[in-house]
């Protein structure tokens, strides 16, 4: 099916009919000057001949114009012909249509095959593009030849004048029609046709493009027809509202969603809504939902391929979508928009404006860079009426929307602002009246003064030209402190920026040197540096059953990797309900769709959108990456293989791409569980060495204070308060649970260290001897933090040390100082942070907990 069936002639709606009548009396008005006064035919037709028809898309501008043209025929004292330019090809063969169909008075003709003057009838229309008669293509250049076959486009409308016609032009979708070829259409219009009246028509308000065309081609627009939306909506040709449907993601599910997926399925959700209440109404139309993407940028995929691919994996039949990859709607693209069979259009951005697509409902933009005239593309796409639909207009709120959704809410602005226009314009007719003054037509390329508003030059110096200037220059800049001296020992090419950015710097200041005109004055003369205090060795005491070394951790070996990934894999698969997730592919969301022209008009509908796998990988990567020492893609694999391994003793069915992201889930959805199944494997497999002896000495500033039970007797410096005091604490012990204590010096390769599920290692602060524990050596461990209340207690970093045991020692007693006392810290597992337990009493230091 290539085109709607043909319909009898339209009877027009009420602003339809004031419009056709305006237009009508302006050129009727610009006729009789023109008569009244040809010595100033010209300047009569530039300034008081054009007029602007302003209507929304779907209004019925075409008919509207015919009308006008076909009114004209026999009302004014010479017949005139038409030239009707459209912006693209495909709009040629639809206007044409639609004169032929409703315009029954006018005679449509090609200019590309018939340009004879002869027979030509008032009223009479050639529909083309600038490009057919103003490019520099061979098709132009064709139109634009005398042959022995036909006279030049330019030699027949020189004829006809001859012959007394004037000669009409209408510019459709003069918003379109001069983009970049403005200058050329501009030259074209005013050296070659030389029209007498001129009708502009546009859905656009406020255009930039079509005051650019005034501006260059130097005409006025002496009248203005503006119908407003409204009149069109009460008339039944443009829908009601139009919504903006936003997606709402639950929390945490918006990272594992493919927005661009989501957005076509909220819109295929939607399309789908009014498809069946089409259906419901017995109204045998087949909505149209399209989507807009970029055009292909060099080197990159097809956007094309790309949103069909995703559309198909939503469940859209691949028949049922159509694709346009013109750069143009040309007669194939309006083929598509009317064939029943496709319920999707995917096109591109340049297809977006003056195509006609009744059925269409709902439109999904993936394309960036939206701007005002993309929020006009989309209202006039989507916003006219389907026909068997008008008798129910008003009636059902589902149909009487267009609905928009874009991949990024936050580019709605384009929109918003081009609805916030539409709901601005007012109707308002104004006309040229009886007074005309005549002026020389001048030279519209004159310059404008605009001396007021230029910005102020950036001064820039030059860079040095001679070795002799460069030198003298660097000089006086090091002289006035504006470079530092030792810039005349660096390259010539760095000389050279140091004397521009001086010289800049110098300007912007003022020409005041960097220190001012402060004088010189000697260094003073400071004092003598204290020398660095004498070092003196404390001997390790052996009269309090010190061990001679300490077990420290060491990562797994290297060498039994897959050992220590598999054993992850086990413990994993155990904790977190993995098998759970395999059949998890859709998340929950709503659209919230908001109506643009009636801001209290909101509803919400339920989405199912489906995970994207990618995505889900992605964002998982971070969670099986957080141990250096292990390699994420060997625990992913290990992980897939376990899993495998599960469902078939279940009997699960599952592929490859299932069970990958099952894992993947997991591991996002439980992180804590992951690090507790490294934690545990870790634990079973991290080695313990106790070959580094505790060293005889310690090195120490002379003077340290004498301490009791201190490994060296004396208090250790470089200790911060808390960990001063609290050492202090154990050496005051009266209750004999404290044997002996030493700091535990960080990155020592003698002291103990504990292995983290990440693969870091943690050094407690201090180690303690304690009477009647039950680890090797009765040694305790200790880590003292600053106090219970900052954010860095609470660090992820500490939240992972607290969670862990050594291997031999056992626990680490966390502790810090409350209001004077010293408390003991633990993990509550529920709050996952670390939290008081009680007051730290140092006989607990006895308990493996």
């Amino acid at each position: 099916m290539t085109a709607p069936a043909k319909l009898l002639r339209l009877s027009l709606a009420a602003y339809q009919t004031r419009a056709v009548d305006a237009l009508l009396g302006v050129i009727v008005k610009v006729a009789e000057l023109h008569d009244r006064d040809p010595a100033h035919r010209q300047a009569i037709a530039l300034k008081s001949g054009v007029t602007l028809l302003q209507s929304p898309t779907g209004s019925g501008k075409t008919l509207v114009l015919g009308r006008v043209l076909e009114g004209l025929r026999g009302s004014l004292t010479r017949p005139v012909v038409w030239l009707w330019f459209a912006p693209y090809s495909g709009l040629v063969t639809q206007t044409r249509e639609a004169l032929v169909e409703q315009c029954g008075g006018l005679r449509v003709r090609d200019v590309a095959k018939d340009r004879e003057p002869k027979g030509t009838r008032d009223g009479d229309v050639f529909i083309q593009t600038w490009a057919t008669v103003a490019a520099s293509n061979k098709n132009a250049r064709k139109v634009r030849r005398t042959s022995e076959a036909a006279l030049s486009f330019d030699d027949m409308i020189a004829s006809l004048r001859d012959s007394g016609f004037f000669v009409g032009v209408v510019i459709d979708e003069a918003h379109l029609n001069f983009g970049a070829s403005a200058k050329v259409a501009a030259e074209f219009y005013l050296e070659h046709i030389k029209p007498d009246f001129t009708i502009l028509a546009t859905a656009t308000p406020n255009d930039d493009k079509l005051d650019a065309f005034e501006r260059t081609a130097g005409i006025e627009l002496a009248s203005r027809v503006v119908v407003p939306r409204a009149d069109v909506v009460e008339a039944g040709l443009n829908k009601v509202g139009l919504k903006l449907g936003v997606i709402r993601f639950r929390e945490g599910d918006r990272d594992l969603i493919d927005h661009e997926q989501a957005t076509l399925q909220a819109g295929w959700t939607q399309h789908c809504r009014v498809r069946d209440r089409l259906k419901e109404r017995g109204l045998a139309v087949s909505p149209l939902m399209l989507v807009q993407v970029e055009d292909q940028a060099k080197g990159e995929k097809d956007p094309v391929k790309r949103v069909r691919d995703k559309l198909v994996e939503i469940g859209v039949d691949d028949d049922a979508i159509a694709t346009h990859t013109s750069g143009e709607p040309d007669p194939d693209f309006h083929s598509l928009a009317y064939d029943p069979n496709k319920h999707v259009l995917i096109f591109k951005v340049a297809v977006a404006t003056g195509f006609d697509a009744p059925r269409a409902w709902t439109l999904v933009s993936v394309r960036p860079n939206r701007g005002r005239d993309f929020g006009m593309q989309i209202v006039g796409r989507i916003m006219r009426v389907h026909p068997s639909v008008r008798p129910i207009h008003g009636q059902d709120p589902l149909l009487d929307s267009g609905y928009v959704l874009l991949t990024d809410p936050e580019m709605q602005a384009g929109l918003q602002a081009a609805v916030d226009e539409l709901k601005a314009v007012r109707e308002s007719i104004e006309l040229i009246t009886d007074d005309l003054d005549v002026y020389e037509f001048g030279n519209p390329d004159a310059p404008t003064l605009m001396a007021d508003v230029q910005p102020k030059t950036t001064f820039s110096p030059r860079p040095p030209q001679t070795p002799d200037e460069r030198q003298q220059r660097l000089s006086e800049l090091i002289d006035q402190g504006m470079v530092r001296p030792d810039v005349q020992d660096m390259p010539e090419a760095e000389q050279d920026r140091a004397i521009v950015a001086g010289e800049t710097w110098q300007r912007l200041l003022g020409d005041t040197p960097l220190f001012g005109d402060l004088p010189e004055a000697p260094k003073p003369e400071g004092g003598m540096q204290s020398a660095k205090p004498n070092f003196r060795p404390y001997p390790l005491r052996r009269d309090l059953d010190l061990p001679e070394a300490l077990i420290r951790e060491l990562p797994p070996d290297p060498s039994n990797l897959d050992d220590l990934v598999q054993d992850i894999a086990r413990e994993f698969c155990r904790l977190a309900d993995v098998t759970g997730l395999l059949q998890r592919r859709l998340a929950k969301a709503q659209l919230d769709l908001r109506d643009l022209f009636a801001a209290e008009l909101q509803e919400t509908v339920d989405l199912r959108l489906r995970l994207s796998n990618a995505r889900v990988a992605e964002k998982a990567q971070l969670a099986f990456n957080f141990n250096d020492s292990i390699d994420p893609r060997l625990l992913k694999r290990a992980l897939v293989e376990e899993l495998r391994a599960i469902v078939d003793e279940k009997g699960i069915e599952a592929d490859e791409r299932d069970l990958r992201r099952a894992i993947d889930l997991a591991g996002m959805l439980a992180p804590e569980k992951l690090k507790n199944a490294i934690k545990t494997a870790q634990s079973r497999n991290v080695r313990s060495d106790a070959s580094e002896p505790v060293p005889e000495q310690y090195f120490g500033p002379d003077g340290l204070s004498k301490a009791q039970k201190s490994a060296y007797g004396v208090f250790p410096h470089r200790l911060n308060k808390e960990e001063q005091d609290f050492a202090a604490f154990l050496d005051a012990d009266h209750t004999g649970t404290v044997k002996w204590w030493m700091r535990n010096p960080e990155n020592e390769t003698w002291a103990t260290r504990l292995i983290l599920p990440s693969g870091h290692r943690f050094f407690p602060d201090f180690v303690v001897g304690v009477s009647g524990r039950t680890t090797p050596d009765a040694i305790a461990l200790v880590e003292i933090k600053d106090d219970g209340e900052t954010g860095r207690l609470q660090s992820d970093r500490n939240v992972e040390k607290i969670r862990v045991q050594h291997r031999e020692y056992r626990n680490v007693f966390w502790i810090y100082r409350s209001d004077g006392t010293w408390i003991r810290a633990g993990y509550a597992e529920g709050l996952h942070r670390i939290v008081d337990r009680d007051r730290f009493d140092v006989k607990e230091l006895v308990y493996i907990v």
